[in-house]
């Protein structure tokens, strides 16, 4: 059965650009198995890897500026990364961890960029659309963070004010992503510029272990404040995050990549056809 879609929230104006992207992956003997482990087309990394974002043509066009839809996805390569569960960072964290969140989960992801903006697209396998937060249910979400200097940065929420980290948050309760700066464990402030922007689809299937989320991700490329990343350098350090409401994850109960990924997002790259 072909899988039917919801697309949640507003959509934006239309933007110029093509793509590429890349990711990483850290293997795991507790890794979730799905269907796209035996994709050729989808690429897995290994820790440290460099990905090459893709490039957009000027005279390319996504029907909407943040489409996690849109056709343009299917002519981009694919990469994947394993989230492992986070480093309790206090012991009332480890109490949260249930049996489903002390896998490896796999994330699937795309970049892009055109002269003018910057694409992030994710995706991963979720059995239940989780969209609110109650006394004892927990929603969705997924964040990509980004050393704002150099990989000596601890990819855990930085390390500390001098060595921070920009995050981009998307929850599953609103449809929008949160700009967000951290410096270390409880320091994470939203900023004054939201420039960073998104849209969400939820996937259905009969069969609930082939439903997931995609995610799209995007901001303007050139930065503006003063904890927004720059994108503009030889390589930036990216990892991510995933919090899955149905193994009440939330909070620094969440799978993460431990490591860096590292971005490079020059124009020299491939451009999409």
């Amino acid at each position: 059965m072909t899988p039917r879609y919801f697309v949640n929230g507003r959509f934006f104006k239309h933007l110029t650009g093509v793509v590429t992207l890349a990711a990483l992956s850290m293997a795991s003997m507790n890794t979730f198995a799905d269907d796209d482990e035996m994709n050729p087309n989808v690429t897995e990394l290994k820790a440290w890897d460099t990905v090459k974002v893709s490039r957009i043509p000027d005279t390319i066009y996504l029907r909407t500026q943040n489409d996690p839809d849109d056709l343009i996805w299917d002519r981009l390569p694919m990469y994947r990364t394993n989230l492992l569960p986070a480093p309790p960072v206090h012991q009332s964290v480890s109490l949260r961890f249930e049996d489903g969140a002390t896998r490896g989960k796999h994330l699937y992801f795309q970049v892009a960029r055109s002269s003018e903006r910057f694409y992030l697209r994710l995706r991963w396998k979720d059995a239940s659309e989780d969209r609110g937060t109650t006394v004892d249910t927990f929603r969705d979400g997924v964040a990509v963070q980004f050393a704002m200097n150099d990989t000596d940065t601890s990819y855990m929420m930085g390390s500390g004010p001098d060595n921070p980290v920009n995050i981009w948050y998307w929850r599953a309760d609103k449809e929008q992503v949160d700009n967000l700066a951290a410096g270390g464990y409880g320091s994470t402030t939203s900023l004054p510029q939201q420039k960073v922007s998104g849209a969400s689809a939820y996937f259905t299937d009969e069969v609930p272990a082939d439903r997931e989320w995609h995610v799209v991700m995007s901001r303007p490329f050139e930065s503006d404040g003063e904890y927004d990343v720059n994108l503009d350098r030889d390589t930036v350090p990216m990892g991510f995050a995933v919090w899955q409401g149905s193994d009440n994850e939330r909070d620094g109960n969440k799978r993460v990549t431990h490591t860096w990924i590292l971005l490079d997002t020059s124009l020299d790259s491939d451009t999409v056809k």
